[in-house]
């Protein structure tokens, strides 16, 4: 009724800000448990670390959390054993580590600031809370899938509203 495993994958981090212009390539990773509640439905949640954040003509930033997801899943398994998942639920985060460099507006400052993303005088704050949204095909123990965090929580500090946006392609392994 209890499966546990451990997922690895390749993300791209946005947000809604109009000045961020790029999205920020990151590795994250993490552990999974599932609760099968009937044979096609399972409770699904976990612990990752997962690295968002942005990029900009005026700079960087990097938020890094740690996640928990609570997902429902629904599952359908073909003739040949392959598992085929869609799960949707919120994911909880905490912001850990990070940092912003940016160079102001005003470019007549010779000289760009550095400081942590979190801190007291940092850009965000600690708490993240949204939607994901995946799919997943498994076959044996190794599954692979894609989801995607669509961030509710307002974590600005400072300079108007930020949401997190994050796609993730994953790997992993179901003990």
């Amino acid at each position: 009724r209890f499966t546990f495993g451990l997922r690895a994958g390749l993300g791209l981090a946005s947000t809604d800000q109009e000045y961020a212009t790029s999205t920020r390539t990151s590795l994250s990773f993490g552990a999974s448990a599932d609760w099968n509640i009937v044979k096609s439905i399972s409770l699904s949640t976990g612990l990752s670390f997962i690295p968002k954040g942005f990029k900009s003509n005026y700079g960087k930033g990097t938020a890094n959390y740690l996640q928990v997801p609570v997902l429902i899943a629904y599952r359908i398994e073909t003739p040949t054993g392959v598992l085929i998942q869609a799960n949707i639920g919120p994911y909880f985060a905490w912001g850990v580590s990070g940092t912003i460099k940016y160079k102001p507006y005003d470019m007549t400052f010779n000289y760009d600031y550095d400081q942590d993303s979190f801190g007291k005088k940092g850009f965000f704050k600690h708490n993240d809370f949204g939607l994901t949204a995946g799919a997943n095909v498994q076959i044996g123990h190794v599954l692979t899938g894609v989801s995607y965090d669509y961030g509710l929580a307002d974590i600005a500090k400072v300079y108007g509203s930020f949401h997190n946006r994050y796609v993730m392609l994953l790997m992993g392994y179901n003990f």
